[in-house]
């Protein structure tokens, strides 16, 4: 069976014998282009169908004297779409079986539009997808096809009420945008201009001011829907996009620019999403806010951006480069790819454009359709490894309670299956992970990491040095409660190792020691913890006295009792204090309610803890048999070790692979409180031991 049989509908050509000779083989650096030449009426329908030529050319010879099209096999709505392959057009005087959307593509462009280009380039048409071989080499060229285009014709699939609602939207506030963030420089040019600071969908001086219509949210929910189509999520527009600048999007008739709808995303896709029903949405709204974020991060790749974070300033030209392959290749995992091969083949046009302007020769994997799908994953990750000499890739992989089945060994992310990769989740991500430095005493001078790979073993295992700091004694999960979280502040010892409190141990712990501008925490983030623990403790009363839950009521009231003998703390109130809070509370709901709307909207804590609640994808709290305290993925166990591999950043959480077997399984990075900084190199009788990664 065609390995790709199952992921590529347009391997159907390959057993149709009407198309006999129609792909001749293609000579080094050439690929065919579509000549447009009319439109001939079918003798079986009604339908007409367009005509065209195959020519083949040197990419060079013909520059700007073509046009791309860029579009996504399958619905370019619906993820689960069969397509039949029904459409039809003429090549060279064979029939050529089509899917909907190219179809609806090609009508529009040469039917319906004054678009018509005379020579386009189409992959589904233009490469002989069923032969392996032309694929790979066609592949390596596609950088130089889209970046020698006279322009990229986007095509997002035929208007619907959605879109239409989602052009009037942007038509009308794209202006308005404009104007008021220029407003905003020339009022202080120092201010900077980010996402959540206009507010335009309920402030009605905003729209007044700058003759705005104030929308309603269902036109708000049809904007996301619009930019949720599959095409934004693509992984091969980026490539598209990035190495051509002139680009016509369509959807229907209607016209979009790409510059526009990156202002606007940029501007409105941020913390104001918060709290709108979106009505399920809200998981589009992240994902298309990374969307756009990851075009723009990919663009100013390869300048002095890089340069300024202080961690890869210290790397070599070539550490630059495997440092921005493996960057790229991570933050991508959240795109879609027809065939996941292409996770990593897409990669390739900006490690070579990344690598010339580094002035280094990269190594890279070449597209080879060829490969199966694990080993072209592994191979990827190996190289990374080696190369970057960093086990910051530990960080990515998911939790175990999540991870999908695989052959692949448990210390490498599963970048083939979407949204399987813990980019958002990670520590690294989410807290400025590059300040991290639990394997170095110097966030500086950092320790290479020693990392063997067992390549030739069946089990492909990673051996590196490591440091077993502790086992796990206690997990709690934060879907069992606030109550049981501020528990454990009565298990640590009233000291802990680095001289702090058990409550400022817990609220530190809870955000990772940071916050999303400082490591350590600045002493003041206990302020917005306390609002955040006062919100919590009400909410539990309320709902304990409205369901005459005596047994909650008196377990809230013993533990902040136990909490104010044994480890006093400003942020947890005393008995007294919360009985006099209560007290408030049950005499004026109406005030109640605007009191938890106000702690909720200014506490920053639960925004900064707010990672840690994402059930399976997120961490669990632990406690060590030694009392320390830190974060752990969800899978971990009482018995679970916590492990110091050399030269990492974080720590990370390893389980025995099977009873007599000396490997471990990786469970996902760890923060260990009061050991991010290289504490633990300083411990009594600390020293590195091999350990073998399943």
């Amino acid at each position: 069976m065609d390995p790709l049989a199952s992921i590529n509908p347009y391997v159907s050509l390959k057993g149709n014998p009407q198309l006999g000779d129609v792909y001749q083989k293609l000579t080094a650096n050439t690929t065919r282009f579509l000549r447009y030449k009319g439109v001939q009426q079918s003798s079986d329908s009604q339908e007409q169908l367009l005509v065209f030529e195959f020519e083949t050319h040197q990419i060079s010879n013909i520059k700007s004297q073509y046009s791309a099209l860029s579009y996504t096999w399958g619905h370019p709505i619906i993820d689960d779409f069969k397509d039949d392959m029904s459409h039809t057009v003429i090549c060279d005087g064979r029939r050529m079986p089509i899917g909907l959307n190219l179809n609806d593509a090609l009508q529009h462009i040469y039917v319906e539009s004054d678009i018509i280009p005379p020579l386009l380039w189409v992959d589904a048409i233009c490469i002989n997808q069923s032969n392996l071989g032309e694929r790979a080499a066609q592949v390596s060229l596609m950088t130089s096809i889209y970046s020698n285009a006279a322009n990229v014709v986007v095509w997002l699939g035929t208007a619907d009420d959605d879109a239409r609602e989602a052009h009037a939207l942007l038509s009308e506030y794209t202006p308005a945008l404009l104007a008021i963030t220029a407003d905003i420089i020339s009022g202080n040019p120092d201010t900077p201009i980010i996402a959540g600071m206009i507010n335009i969908y309920d402030d009605a001086k905003l729209h007044e001011k700058y003759n705005i219509t104030q929308k309603s949210m269902d036109s708000w929910r049809a904007l996301v829907r619009f930019f949720s189509r599959r095409w934004f999520s693509r992984i091969w527009i980026v490539q598209e996009m990035v190495f051509n600048v002139s680009h016509l999007i369509c959807c229907g008739p209607l016209r979009f620019t790409w510059a526009d709808l990156d202002r606007f995303v940029s501007l409105v896709f941020g913390a104001q999403w918060h709290g709108l029903n979106f009505h399920g949405l809200e998981k589009e709204t992240l994902r298309i806010a990374r969307v756009f974020t990851f075009h723009r991060e990919i663009r100013m790749s390869g300048t002095d951006y890089a340069d300024r974070d202080p961690r890869t300033s210290l790397l070599s030209a070539e550490g630059k480069l495997y440092d921005f392959a493996q960057s790229y290749l991570l933050s991508s995992a959240f795109l879609e790819a027809t065939d996941p091969r292409d996770r990593v083949f897409a990669l390739t046009a900006f490690v070579n454009s990344y690598a010339l302007k580094m002035d280094t020769k990269p190594i890279w994997l070449r597209a080879d359709y060829a490969l199966q799908t694990t080993e072209v994953m592994l191979r990827t990750a190996q190289l990374l490894l080696w190369k970057t000499r960093s086990l910051e890739m530990l960080s990515y992989v998911s939790d175990l309670s999540y991870r999908e089945q695989s052959d692949l060994p448990s210390w490498m992310p599963h970048f083939h299956v979407p949204g399987a990769v813990a980019s958002v989740e990670s520590l690294l991500d989410m807290h400025q992970g590059e300040k991290y430095h639990a394997g170095s005493l110097s966030s500086t001078v950092p320790t290479p990491s020693e990392i063997y790979l067992h390549m030739d073993s069946p089990g492909n295992e990673l051996e590196s040095q490591g440091y077993l700091l502790d086992t796990v004694e206690e997990v709690v999960h934060f879907e069992s409660g606030f109550l049981s979280t501020l528990e454990i502040c009565l298990k640590l010892p009233l000291i802990y190792d680095n001289g702090q409190s058990p409550v400022e141990v817990l609220w530190r712990t809870l955000i990772a020691g940071s916050t999303s501008t400082a490591f350590p925490a600045p002493a003041e983030t206990a302020d917005d913890f306390a609002k955040f623990v006062k919100a919590g403790l009400i909410g539990i009363a309320l709902q304990a006295i409205d369901a005459a839950d005596r047994d909650t009521l008196t377990r809230l009231f013993t533990l902040l009792d136990d909490i104010g003998t044994r480890c006093p703390h400003p942020s947890i109130p005393t008995v007294d204090k919360f009985n006099e809070i209560l007290s408030g509370v049950m005499g004026d709901m109406d005030g109640t309610i605007r009191m938890l709307t106000e702690l909720h909207s200014a506490s920053v804590y639960r925004t900064m803890i707010s990672p840690t609640h994402w059930g399976k994808k997120g961490k669990a709290l632990f406690r060590s048999s030694r009392g320390f305290l830190g974060l752990a993925p969800h899978s971990t166990q009482v018995g679970d070790e916590v492990w110091l591999l050399k030269g990492a950043s974080l720590f990370h959480v390893l389980r025995r692979a099977g009873i007599g077997s000396t490997g471990k399984t990786l469970l996902g990075e760890g923060y260990v409180h009061g050991f991010m900084e290289g504490e633990a190199l300083k411990l009594d009788g600390m020293g590195y031991s091999p350990v073998t990664i399943k």
